[in-house]
This record gives C-alpha cells, structure tokens and sequence, in this order.
C-alpha cells in the first residue's frame, strides 16, 4: 500500500511528511495529521491501524469490510464511507472510507482520486485552511469531492441530449438499449447522491470527542444545500429520460401500426381475388363460362379490376399516408 502523510502548520497550510509511512507508534505527537493510504493490502492495513485505533474492533467490522453502513462511530473514532464516481463513461461508484480522531484524520481507498491528491496538493503550495482542525480539513476534502458532481451532471445533460437529437432526428435508428443504460447512469449517481447527503447530515449533526464541527456549521449547510442541487439536477433528467422512454415507444408502436396497415391492405385485396379463384377452382362442370375460349383472360381482367379498383379506394380513403 502507498502511505503519504501529512500535517496542518500554523499557517494552515498542510505540509508533507518525508521518509515514508509514519510510525503508527509516534503518530499522536500533539500535530494534526492527515495520512490518505491507497489502495491497502488488508493484513498491512490491520497492522497500521492497530496501534492507532484505541477501539480497534472498528477496522474488521467496517474499514476491511466490502460495504457497511455508511456512518458508525465508536467512542473516540467516527467512521465514515463518502462515494465519488471519477469515471464519467463508467459511471462506477468508489467509496472513500474515513477515519476521524480529534488530531487525525485516515483516508483510505483503492484507487487513485485525482481531485484528493490536487487538493492536497493545493493545500500544501497556496490554499489556507479555514481553521486548523481536522474537521476543517474534512470539509475542505468533501467539498472538493462534492464539487466533482457536476461534471458528472454536465455529462449526463450531454448523454441525455445526444439520446434525444438522435431519437427525434433519425428516428427508430437508435438503440433502446442507448436509453436504459443513461438511465442506469443516472440511478448510479442518484446513490452516490443519497449516501453523500446522509454522510452530510451525520457530521453536521454529530456530537463526541473524534468530530467536532465547530463553527464550521454554515459550511456543512451549505455543502448539504450544493449536494440537494444535485437531486434537482437528476429528477430532471430523469423526467427527460421516461419522456424519451415513451417518445422512442410511441414512435415504435407507429411504426408496428404502419406495418399491419400495410398488411391489411394487402389482405384486404387479396381477400375477394381469392373468393374469386376459390369459386373457379371448385371442380365442377357445368359453371358459367367454364367453357368460353375467353373465360381465363374475362377473369384475369375482373381480378385486376378489383384489385384497381380497391387499391384507388384505399388511397382516396388515406390509408397510404
């Protein structure tokens, strides 16, 4: 696993730590300390974490765990999963698991998230904290993932609009399957939505030693508020979505009605040259003109006639439109 440490100066600035993974043992020095480990082999995870955690029951029941509850906490540790989607043509949710202490706070992922490593990054060089406390630096962390959302939302608008120009201007050329699987894109940002909101509302409202918001109320709220933007955003797209939906059925079941009109007509022409055909095919020998060295040509003509005939009445009657 890959360890980069860091801790909050004075200036609230973040500076880096050099010489590795810091000593589990000597990692409460009376600094605040951020340290964000990728992509974690579980046993040297549990053997990092082990001297940290003062209730180290916490690192087998949720942080090696697939997928827990969103929030838990014990009492000196809070414990929570925030999901981010980084792949915009993917749209696959990654969660981010922290571990908050009063002086540390312990990210821990698979895979690399780009706007963490840019923010810290930007926390180091010019970007000042608003206060040197971890939970500032948790809201400086969750706002920057937070603000990711939108590129997510700016990619589904594109999606969603393609999907319609497509539908609307080459009608039936598009797939189905096109639709269902924006709109399983659009479900998979409505979870990661949800579970940040409800990871939201926890720290704004939670109360003990590992966490504490301080005057940092207004900010949460407003995170809160930005992540509730997000909802308006895809029940949007969402009502775009089935309006597609039923525009792509509507134009499916216009074409299925085309084609039975087709076969109608078809029927319907044919319906008495076969009576006709039927009743000369009887075998019998006395029939009207059975005999008459014109009576194959007369029906031909009769038949044809019909035929003419029905087919002008179904075009003055608009079939063929």
């Amino acid at each position: 696993m890959k360890i980069k440490s860091y801790t909050i100066g004075e200036n609230l600035l973040l500076t880096e730590e050099t010489g590795g993974a810091p000593d589990p043992a000597g990692i409460y020095d009376g600094r605040l300390r951020w340290v964000d480990i990728l992509d974690p082999d579980p046993e040297e995870l549990r053997e990092f974490l082990r001297p940290i955690l003062k209730d180290d029951s916490i690192i087998d029941d949720y942080v090696l765990r697939e997928r827990n509850l969103p929030v838990a906490h014990s009492e000196f540790e809070l414990y929570f999963e925030f999901p981010v989607i980084t792949d915009t043509e993917e749209f696959v949710i990654e969660y981010i698991s922290f571990l908050c202490m009063p002086t540390l706070l312990i990210t821990v992922h698979k895979n690399e998230v780009g706007m963490m490593s840019r923010l810290a990054s930007n926390l180091c060089d010019n970007l000042h904290l608003k206060r040197a406390t971890i939970s500032s630096l948790i809201y400086y962390i969750l706002a920057e993932l937070v603000e990711k959302n939108y590129a997510l939302y700016m990619a589904l608008r594109e999606d969603i609009t393609t999907l319609s120009t497509k539908v609307i201007a080459e009608k039936l050329t598009i797939d189905i399957n096109a639709i269902l699987h924006v709109k399983k894109n659009v479900d998979r940002v409505n979870i990661m939505v949800e579970d940040q909101l409800y990871c939201i509302n926890i720290l704004s409202v939670y109360e003990g030693p590992a966490f504490n918001i301080g005057k940092l109320g207004k900010n949460f709220k407003n995170l809160e508020e930005e992540i509730r933007n997000g909802f308006r955003f895809l029940s949007r797209y969402e009502r775009r979505l089935e309006d597609l939906h039923q525009h792509y059925d509507l134009m499916l079941q216009d074409r299925t009605n085309n084609r039975l009109k087709i076969l109608t007509i078809v029927a319907a022409i044919f319906l008495p040259l076969n009576l006709v055909a039927g009743i000369y095919g009887m075998n019998f020998d006395n029939m009207p003109i059975l005999h008459w060295d014109f009576a194959y040509h007369t029906i031909l003509f009769f038949m044809a006639a019909v035929a003419l005939v029905m087919i002008y009445f179904f075009y003055r009657a608009g079939w063929f439109k």
